[in-house]
């Protein structure tokens, strides 16, 4: 006999989700109003599409979870606040099945979407053509799963909202208790290779993707010594962005799996021993509820470390301008020049100085607005280069 919960729990399992459930729709809808209210020039870039696309798969998600039980079919046993029927727990169960996996696997796509900004110097138009299989896949998947269940009435009542489970809950795994809808041995299959299906979108594409990020960008990362001039200011921007890359990633990683870590370790105990625990459970639907506070904090976060971005693009700038008023055979400039100098202009610092900048992984600006695609791309050791390497006693320390 699989011991039902208590009174504290089933007060927890209607109650616990809501106001963190409130907290994400509010945070997705700020998210969705500043991308095209406030910023309608963010959807220029990739980057922030796929942002308000996961945004916008966060609000039903996140009613689903506000509504919880109240969902669930009048008089269901164990379910405190039970107030509906079997028609709006069927709904409430395709919604949740649906966005349960498009939220995580935006969130995920990201990761996906910086090796190829990265690695095309975020020329956008070299990589348009995966957003609409970014779209489509955020669908496609779950969709499916969701008409299936629906299909076989394999939507019913869990733990703290209505999803792919059988009714009585937990009946497959008690034999004395027969299900009355769902809970066959097929079914049973689907949702556990959709549950794994999560875990790799969730825990292993984004690592591996920033992983394979990383070994990129430290491929063309050159040992300086022995370098001068623009060469070597090149290799110390490179160095300068593993360590923003790495600093980026971990608060990518760490806060998308903080919200999800725990479903999926108890899933996979579930899976292993068969025990079911309420208390992990409602932890877990907790965690997931607040995921739209975190990546609305993380959203601005990434945000916050692009604002001195420009200084670097400044920087290179003024050391080309150098170097074409040291070099006495070579004093032409045009009138782009002289409006960059005049926009970068300010008071003289030595280019070695410890300035602060940023590389943003996620940074969908086009090649000639970002500052990085010049540092990140192996060919850059062109004429360009040599040109430094011819004058090696170019002093950029004045």
């Amino acid at each position: 006999m699989i011991p039902q919960p208590n009174d504290r729990q089933q007060r927890a399992s209607a109650y616990a989700l809501k106001p963190l459930a409130a907290l994400s729709f509010l945070s997705g809808c700020y998210v969705i109003y500043h991308i095209l209210v406030q910023k309608p020039e963010k959807l220029k870039r990739m980057y922030h599409r796929i942002i308000l696309a996961m945004n916008i798969c966060l609000l039903p998600y996140a009613i689903t979870d506000f509504v919880g039980t109240w969902a669930m079919p009048a008089g269901t046993p164990y379910r405190l606040g039970a107030l509906g029927n079997q028609t709006t727990c069927t709904i409430q169960g395709f919604l949740s099945i649906v966005f349960s996996f498009a939220v995580p696997y935006y969130y995920s796509s990201l990761s996906i979407y910086s090796c190829f900004a990265v690695r095309n110097s975020f020329k956008e138009e070299s990589y348009r053509h995966i957003e609409k299989w970014i779209h489509l896949s955020a669908v496609c998947i779950s969709l499916p799963v969701a008409v299936f269940f629906a299909a076989i009435e394999g939507i019913n009542p869990n733990a703290t909202v209505c999803y792919a489970a059988e009714f009585p809950p937990n009946c497959a795994n008690d034999p004395g208790v027969p299900c009355e809808r769902g809970g066959d041995s097929v079914s049973m299959m689907i949702k556990k290779i959709y549950a794994l299906c999560i875990i790799f979108v969730t825990f292993v594409i984004p690592p591996m993707a920033l992983l394979y990020l990383r070994a990129s960008i430290k491929k063309v990362n050159r040992d300086t010594k022995g370098s001068v001039g623009k060469k070597k200011m090149i290799e110390s921007f490179r160095k300068r962005a593993l360590k923003d890359l790495s600093a980026q990633s971990g608060l990518y990683l760490l806060s998308f799996w903080s919200t999800h870590i725990i479903g999926y370790v108890y899933f996979s105990f579930y899976l292993i021993t068969g025990k079911f625990s309420d208390d992990i459970s409602i932890l877990s639907g907790c965690c997931t509820s607040v995921q739209g506070v975190v990546l609305v904090l993380v959203y601005f976060r990434l945000e916050a470390k692009t604002a001195n971005r420009g200084d670097v693009a400044c920087k290179v700038h003024s050391a080309e301008v150098e170097r074409q008023q040291g070099d006495s055979g070579n004093n032409k400039f045009t009138v782009s020049d002289i409006r960059e100098s005049a926009r970068c202009y300010k008071p003289r610092e030595s280019i070695g100085s410890e300035r602060k900048y940023s590389f943003h992984i996620f940074d969908g600006e086009a090649d000639e607005s970002s500052p990085w695609a010049k540092f990140l791309n192996p060919d850059d050791y062109s004429e360009d280069d040599d040109d430094f390497e011819e004058n090696d006693d170019l002093d950029y320390g004045n």
